[in-house]
Parts: C-alpha cells; sequence; structure tokens
C-alpha cells in the first residue's frame, strides 16, 4: 500500500477553488502566513499519530499516510479551514468530520487494518509504546499493609 503526501490537489477535491481561496486570504493579517499548508502539515501530523496509537503499524516516510486514510485526512482538513472565520459548517462537513475521527480511531484501537508502508519506506520514527512493563524485587505487601484496600 502507498503512503502518500497529501496535497492542495487532493483538498481541491473536496472543495470548489473559490472557496479554497477565500479561505486562504480570509482573515488574514499583514505577513500573516496562508494557512493551507500549515492545516495540512498539523492534519498530516494527526492521522500519523493514530496511526503510531497501535503497537502493530509501522509509520511510513516522514510527512506521508496510508492512501486509505486521505479522505479521512482531508474532512478533517476541510473541518479546520474555516476555523478562523465566523462560519459554521454544513452539517455534511461535521458528519464528514465525525466519520474521519471514528475511522482514525479505528486505526489507533487496531480494528481498521493499515498496511505497512512497502519494503525500505519504513519511518525511522517508531511508534511509542502504550504498555509500560513494571516490576518489583521487593517483598511483597503484608495483608495488615493492604486495609482498606479491599
Amino acid at each position: 500500500m502507498p503512503w502518500i503526501t497529501p496535497t492542495e490537489t487532493d483538498l481541491l477535491a473536496r472543495l470548489s477553488g473559490p472557496e479554497l481561496a477565500a479561505y486562504r486570504s480570509a482573515a488574514l493579517k499583514a505577513g500573516q502566513a496562508d494557512p493551507v499548508g500549515a492545516i495540512l502539515s498539523g492534519v498530516v501530523a494527526e492521522v500519523r499519530g493514530y496511526v503510531a496509537g497501535h503497537k502493530a503499524n509501522a509509520l511510513g516516510p516522514a510527512g506521508t499516510i496510508p492512501d486509505t486514510l486521505l479522505d479521512a485526512a482531508m474532512a478533517l482538513a476541510v473541518a479546520r479551514l474555516p476555523a478562523r472565520l465566523p462560519v459554521t459548517l454544513s452539517e455534511a462537513r461535521k458528519e464528514a468530520k465525525r466519520d474521519a475521527l471514528t475511522l482514525l480511531g479505528r486505526v489507533s484501537s487496531g480494528s481498521f487494518f493499515v498496511a505497512a508502508p512497502e519494503d525500505g519506506e519504513a519511518s525511522a520514527e517508531q511508534p511509542a509504546s502504550q504498555v509500560e512493563l513494571a516490576s518489583g524485587d521487593g517483598p511483597y505487601p503484608e495483608s495488615s499493609q493492604l486495609s482498606g484496600l479491599f
């Protein structure tokens, strides 16, 4: 399965050109950067975080996501673009965002399969361990020390 870098072209498949241009230029202060690149980068990082959330998943190259999660990523990006403006998301876009977050939660729990990157594409980043093993070499506590616990 290929891992891809989401682009503005992917976003334009979900928004009209004039709509994207309006989000891009509205509410910008002098010297403020175009928000599209930052939003896409943030969404990519979030999707990668969900993928890394399950220990069986391997991450692809930095800045990429599984192609099967592109629609979810774009739903999140579309929902974030108007955040700086006094507009309300349509019900369809709110539902798409909820569906995307549900799917990403399934990825993180392992109930939605994400194929590993192709050979040689794996990232040096490794998913963080979700379980920390603890052990102790000391003696077990006496029952008198456990009063109130049982």
